[in-house]
């Protein structure tokens, strides 16, 4: 899937274009929130550790039940705090499927809703 990816020194090079990555990730073919949030993790997983990240440390997932610990929301979360600027607003109008949406609760994290 593409998503769109800005950030300031992306738009230095580009001419303040907004510009499209790729995520090997598709989220319509996950059938619950549990199997969308899983697939993200992986895939961001693996786009971190590719830019030079340690994926343990960048990338983090949280169960309903801890992500409600957390923000008092029982959804599922993905983060990736070091990844482009903004990537989760972007992101979230794009990431849907069967099993609902996801929207940014940080610009750099995404909270799974079902339908």
């Amino acid at each position: 899937m593409s998503i769109q990816f800005y950030n300031d020194e992306l738009a230095h090079m580009t001419g303040g274009k907004i510009i499209h990555d790729s995520l090997d990730y598709d989220p319509k073919m996950y059938k619950t929130c549990a199997a969308a949030a899983k697939g993200l993790y992986k895939a961001l997983c693996k786009r971190a550790a590719a830019e030079g990240q340690k994926p343990e440390m960048e990338v983090a997932i949280w169960t309903p039940e801890e992500n409600f610990k957390r923000d008092g929301t029982k959804a599922w979360r993905v983060s990736w705090e070091a990844g482009p600027y903004e990537w989760a607003i972007g992101a979230s109008v794009e990431i849907t499927g069967p099993w609902g949406y996801t929207e940014p609760y940080y610009s750099f994290d995404l909270e799974f809703v079902e339908a």
